[in-house]
This record gives C-alpha cells, structure tokens and sequence, in this order.
C-alpha cells in the first residue's frame, strides 16, 4: 500500500513539473507530495536544462530542493506558480494543511502565486472535512497557553516542536458536523494567532495520482 501512494505522489509531482515553463519563479511545498513534486522538478533542471528559481516553504524543502538541483531564491517578487500537498480537500475546494507544520509560509507563497498546484493522492480527497478532523494553529509562543485556554472546548494540543519560523504549533480536534470557516475565524481572531491550515484551492487544479501512473483533477 505504502508503494502504490508513494506511486500516485510520484504520478502526481510528475504532472505538476510537466507544466513548469523555463524562467518561472515557482513555490515548493512540503510534504510527501511535495517532494515528490520538487524532485520531479530537478529532473526536469538536470535532464532538459530548465531554468527556474524555487522559493521552498520550509527548511526540508529547500534541502531537498538543492539537492535536486534546483535554483533558491527568497520570497518578495511575484511567483508563477507553487504547488504544494494538502492533508484533505472536500468537494467544495475546502483544504486542510499543516500536518507538516508550514502552513503560515505555505498561505505566503500560494497568496503570491498566479496558480497554486495541489499534488494529492486519492486518500485526500473527503466527503467532509470532518473525516480528517484536525486544525493546525500557528501561535506565537508567548501566547500558547492562553490560546489553548481559549479553545479549550476544542481539544487543543500543542506539538513538541516549533515550526521553522519558530511558532507554536497547536491542532485542534474540530468536532463533526462544525462549521469549519467559522471555527477557523474564530481562531485567527484571538491574539497571538498568527494563522491556521484552511485554505480554500480550485479543484481543477488539484492533481490526483494514481497508483498506475495516471492523473485526474478533483473538479
């Protein structure tokens, strides 16, 4: 089983690279998908001798990246493209990130993008956000416990490591049935709240691999 998901990311980064064009500044995600993305991409560097400069949203992208090849540059000017993976994404293009602990980088760059490619594989894709059932904070660490007070009713738990910009990291356990928008409003409103893990993408471009090599959209 671990094989045919490490092929459908695989298929699926494959995709994503195929439409990078010589020149494009595009955002790397992080993430298993991802990196099957980012080193999809430096086959393309190496092999076709494509120029592009990527902007990783995370340390282990960016290691990964150079060692794929692939040129770094900073965030600032407009991106092209990024791609990135997601932890769920329901039939209204409601989007979960954050397993990997990127998300405030993650929303940076997609924001700066022109188009935001989601590389997944089927497992991803849910009736419902609740089937996943997770949202991820990015908190200021002065501000942690009094966060975690304030949504007491939601579960909250706090990582044992920070993310790379050393935030706080706290899941929430969201319970079924719930608003997801709201509760996520809820969260970015308390202070010391520097952002959350739902995003909203556009199912045409989220890339579905398969475990057979192909791809489909989720629209």
């Amino acid at each position: 089983m671990a094989n045919e998901r490490e092929a459908a990311w695989e298929a699926a980064g494959a995709a994503c690279a195929g439409l990078i064009t010589d020149g494009m500044r595009v955002g790397l995600g992080t993430g298993r998908a991802a990196t099957a993305g980012i080193r999809a991409l430096g086959a393309r560097v190496r092999d076709e001798g494509l120029t592009v400069v990527g902007v990783p949203t995370s340390d282990a992208s960016g290691l990964i990246a150079a060692e794929a090849g692939i040129a770094l540059g900073d965030p600032g000017p407009e991106l092209d493209m990024a791609f990135d993976g997601a932890d769920a994404i329901d039939r209204l293009g409601l989007c979960i990130k954050g397993a990997g602990g990127a998300m405030v980088r993650e929303r940076v760059l997609a924001n700066s993008a022109r188009r935001l490619i989601v590389l997944v594989d089927g497992r991803k894709i849910v009736p419902t956000l609740d089937d996943w059932g997770v949202l991820p904070l990015a908190v200021v660490p002065f501000a942690a416990e009094a966060v975690m007070r304030e949504l007491a009713d939601l579960g909250p738990t706090r990582r044992p490591t920070d993310s790379d910009d050393g935030m706080a990291l706290i899941d929430l356990a969201v319970p079924a049935g719930s608003d997801w928008v709201q509760v996520a409003d809820r969260a970015r409103g308390l202070a010391g709240v520097l952002d959350h893990g739902l995003f909203r993408v556009v199912l045409s471009d989220v890339i579905i691999g398969h475990a057979d090599g192909t791809v489909t959209t989720a629209a």
